[in-house]
């Protein structure tokens, strides 16, 4: 073969690999393109912000007019309530403060939804028991008092029957008593939120904020909408898998990688409302699904509290609810629980 034929069929060689790039890419992009085609002309929505320093990402579809604004003016109004750290703020002044003369309505409504809450509870949710985790420092190998801290002092401060309510005054009975609302009221606002889309006459909808998530309806493609989550795989290693969600809210309460060994077991870096130290049993986390994100927020938090063993008997005894456990057994080592009815809905296997 000559020179100069030599060199064509290279050329032609190397044009050919240039036109199989192209036509690779361009399918690449066309495939992308069309998918997000189909999302657009479906009508799906995507927004995502800041509430109380937590992302969110709101999913739905049709698009309404005005939504935006609307949904804005909620979030804002919202964030006011559970603010702690403006001198502006209600809470703030009150947590701070030995009484608060004169406080909202609204204020007054909040603490006393949140003290019901937490006597439906039996005490083990309680917005007022922040002041607890001051006493303590959590590792990888153990739960410790930090030095000159007083557990059974703290604890005089904790319990919303602290807080005394009138109309016109708010008074603690306890100056060191205080409150913090920035994850009951996360709960609140996406509860909001929903409402305000099925005022607008969305059905159709996917709201996740921190660790709450609410949905209903189907996606874009008219399948279930997808929860992400963790799940411990039989080597005890973090996995992610999904979750279907049918016109449910979730919400997701501790964490079974943040944990420390004692008694044989592995517990959580969770501290018992009632009595101001670390948890003696092995529930590490719990995701509890609900008709709406409140309920889901108290009971995630309320069952990591309560043991494995209690949050079983509830899950039988009530048909409301529903939930995944990860916990720690004697004997038997890390183990992974899910409602029968729930089963259908995971994408990951159950040991």
């Amino acid at each position: 073969m000559s020179p100069n034929a030599k060199k064509n069929t290279i050329y032609s060689l190397v044009l050919l690999g240039l036109v199989l790039i192209v036509y690779l890419y361009r399918n690449s992009t066309d495939s992308t393109a069309t998918s997000e085609e189909v999302a657009r002309q479906k009508g799906l929505i995507s927004w995502n912000g800041k509430f109380m320093n937590q992302p969110y990402l709101f999913l739905f579809y049709p698009e309404r007019p005005n939504l935006k604004s609307k949904l804005d003016s909620l979030l804002t109004y919202q964030e006011q309530l559970y603010l702690m750290e403006s001198p502006r703020s209600e809470l703030y002044q009150l947590n701070r403060q030995d009484s608060l003369p004169q406080p909202s309505k609204e204020l007054v409504s909040l603490l006393k939804m949140a003290t019901q809450d937490t006597k439906n509870a039996e005490n083990t949710w309680d917005p007022s028991s922040g002041i607890l985790y001051q006493g303590w420092a959590f590792s990888a190998s153990r739960a410790a008092i930090k030095d000159s801290a007083n557990i059974e002092v703290l604890l005089e401060n904790v319990g919303m029957n602290k807080f005394m309510l009138s109309d016109t005054l708010i008074r603690k009975a306890k100056l060191g008593a205080k409150v913090d609302f920035s994850d009951y009221g996360k709960a609140i606002a996406l509860a909001q939120v929903a409402r305000l889309l099925e005022k607008e006459g969305i059905q159709n909808y996917f709201l996740q904020l921190g660790r709450h998530t609410v949905a209903k309806g189907v996606n874009e493609r008219k399948e279930l909408w997808k929860h992400k989550t963790q799940y411990p795989d039989s080597l005890g290693k973090a996995q992610e898998g999904l979750i279907a969600l049918q016109t449910k809210a979730l919400a997701t309460a501790g964490n079974f990688t943040q944990s420390y060994p004692q008694d044989s077991i592995r517990k959580a870096w969770v501290l018992d409302p009632r009595t101001g130290y670390p948890l003696n049993h092995g529930l590490l986390q719990t995701t509890v699904f609900a008709n709406d994100p409140k309920a889901a927020a108290i009971l995630s938090e309320s069952l990591l509290v309560r043991g494995w063993k209690e949050a079983i008997r509830i899950d039988e005894e009530r048909k409301d609810v529903e939930m995944v456990l990860v916990y720690f057994e004697k004997g038997k080592g890390l183990t992974t629980y899910c409602s029968p009815e729930l089963k259908s809905f995971l994408s990951f296997p159950i040991q």
